[in-house]
């Protein structure tokens, strides 16, 4: 009897064991191995739009009319703490729209952009000197280099990559001094990201 009744204790050991076993298969049936979501600066460009959807606030802009007050501000390295730029008409220039909402500790480098009171419907004007305000805008963002996002985005980024013939230009040298300006008359009606803002909002 006492053998019976260990026979299917036994055999459910024996299947909680293959199950276990099975590739990408873990404890409560998750998936092994699943991707963090941890941010890594992902060497940005091309295809940077379908990364980063564009969001129904998103008001077209000129990035020539960006003609406005301006600011500059120095970023010690990369990433900067902005998460997201956009393209103006004909995607030319850059526009940052969303900037992460605080600093987590001094010299916190994804806190460099609220730090330095960097504000959504701000235009790239100027990286290190060199005029890109009405630049194209795959060339803006290869110049800044400064995609947060997620690591599964690395395969997808270096395919998109080589599907344009490389990148349009090579990563400013750091530390970056770069001078936004404001367009006349602009009303931004983008995100502000507050304090309590963490990267699963997204």
């Amino acid at each position: 009897m006492a053998v019976a009744q260990r026979r299917p204790i036994l055999a459910l050991c024996l299947a909680g064991t293959v199950l276990c076993l099975l590739p990408g298969q873990g404890f409560v049936g998750s998936p092994a191995g699943r991707l963090s979501s941890s941010r890594v600066v992902a060497r940005v460009g091309a295809e940077y739009q379908e990364r980063q959807s564009p969001r129904d606030a998103d008001l077209p802009f000129d990035a020539a009319a960006a003609t406005g007050d301006t600011v500059d501000v120095s970023f010690k390295k990369r990433p900067f703490g902005i998460l997201r730029y956009t393209p103006g008409n004909g995607d030319k220039g850059a526009m940052v729209q969303e900037v992460i909402g605080k600093s987590r500790y001094p010299g916190d480098p994804q806190g460099q952009g609220f730090a330095a009171g960097v504000k959504g419907g701000w235009v790239v004007k100027t990286i290190n000197g060199q005029d890109v305000q009405t630049e194209d805008f795959n060339t803006v963002m290869d110049l800044l280099d400064d995609e947060v996002a997620d690591p599964r985005f690395s395969k997808s980024v270096a395919l998109a990559i080589e599907k344009q013939g490389g990148r349009k230009a090579q990563p400013a040298e750091a530390p970056i001094a770069i001078t936004y300006a404001t367009i006349p008359g602009y009303a931004w009606k983008g995100e502000v990201l507050g304090a309590d803002w963490e990267p699963a909002h997204r």
